[in-house]
């Protein structure tokens, strides 16, 4: 799960700051999260601009495109992002135009909800020699629709008075998304089996095929999905077991399995265990009831205490030669 770092959030509307008392800040930000904010539909406009290199190119992610002043205007220069909505800034990042030592040293930076009333946030030092982002971090954070740039010095290299920017972006808090599980990656998971069906020329239904992807055909039956058997029971009784190794540690919430096509060659019952080492399993919940009939995913709530790397199912009852086609392994995000 990704670690969100929580802020109390001292909110400076219109150069009235409202003070946050301390047994409310959880209350005020346990549904928000720091992010990097998305530019996508924010306009920005300047004080003035070359014929080629708008103000717009400073949200389009793009470090070689940049806004430059036009040639005739002098010092200070103004940059405007309007982010379209209310929002509570903890961090801008500036990007200088790449190449090019010249540019400005310092800025002022001001916040503002209608556009027209602006507050101060600071007057800050800029290193335009400097070519990845620089971050100037807000406390404290500011809700606000605009920001405004104002270039104040120009870098002593600099005889004439254009100055430029390549990116400009901004970090805030906004409302955490629901958590969601989300299926992991499968890239280089490797399955083995108590036993697996591998005749070479005839049947070739192996354990690694339950990581495989979904979409994958049986090398020996092309009409139906990829799928693990266990050999006959003659020679291998119930219990079956296949061990999933996921390569690396997840805290899992969910696991999915999808039946064999055929329903005369599934199983029944099954339980879960999880381990970190492969060696040492700890069950995950009661036993489970499946469906072979249902060729569809079937899902499975599962709570390990802590991030497991390895996934046992046991199948403990049906049919004499029992399949598994698919494997998946679900994580909250």
């Amino acid at each position: 799960m990704k670690n969100i770092k929580i802020y109390t959030v001292c909110l400076l509307f219109v150069g009235l700051a409202i003070g946050c008392k301390k047994d409310k800040s959880a209350e005020l930000t346990s549904n928000l999260e720091e992010v990097a904010l998305d530019r996508s539909g924010w306009s920005a406009t300047a004080s003035s601009q070359g014929t080629a290199n708008l103000p717009a190119t400073v949200l389009d992610g793009n470090t070689n495109t940049f806004w430059s002043s036009n040639a005739t205007a002098t010092f200070p220069h103004w940059l405007l992002i309007d982010m379209k909505k209310q929002t509570v800034v903890t961090k801008i990042g500036l990007t200088t135009k790449q190449g090019d030592p010249k540019g400005f040293t310092k800025f002022r930076l001001e916040g503002s909800n209608d556009g027209t009333s602006f507050t101060t946030i600071g007057e800050l030092t800029f290193n335009p020699a400097t070519y990845t982002e620089q971050a100037f971090t807000f406390s404290p954070a500011r809700n606000v629709r605009y920001l405004r740039l104002t270039t104040l010095e120009k870098a002593t290299t600099q005889t004439g008075n254009v100055t430029f920017l390549s990116e400009f972006t901004v970090t805030g808090l906004q409302q955490r998304k629901p958590l969601t599980d989300i299926a992991l990656s499968k890239t280089g998971w490797t399955a083995t089996a108590s036993s697996e069906v591998n005749y070479p020329g005839d049947e070739t239904n192996l354990a690694a095929y339950v990581v495989d992807v979904i979409s994958a055909k049986s090398p020996t039956a092309p009409t139906v999905p990829s799928f693990w058997q266990a050999d006959y029971d003659v020679l291998h009784p119930y219990p079956h077991w296949i061990v999933v190794d996921m390569k690396k540690a997840s805290l899992l919430s969910y696991i999915g399995l999808n039946a064999h096509t055929d329903p005369k060659q599934g199983f029944s019952k099954f339980s879960i265990s999880g381990s970190v080492d492969g060696v040492t399993f700890s069950q995950l919940g009661d036993e489970r009831i499946f469906n072979p009939t249902t060729v569809s995913e079937q899902k499975f709530a599962v709570s390990p205490t802590a991030p497991i790397r390895y996934v046992k199912i046991t199948l403990l009852e049906g049919a004499s030669y029992p399949c598994l086609a698919n494997f998946e392994g679900y994580v909250k995000l």
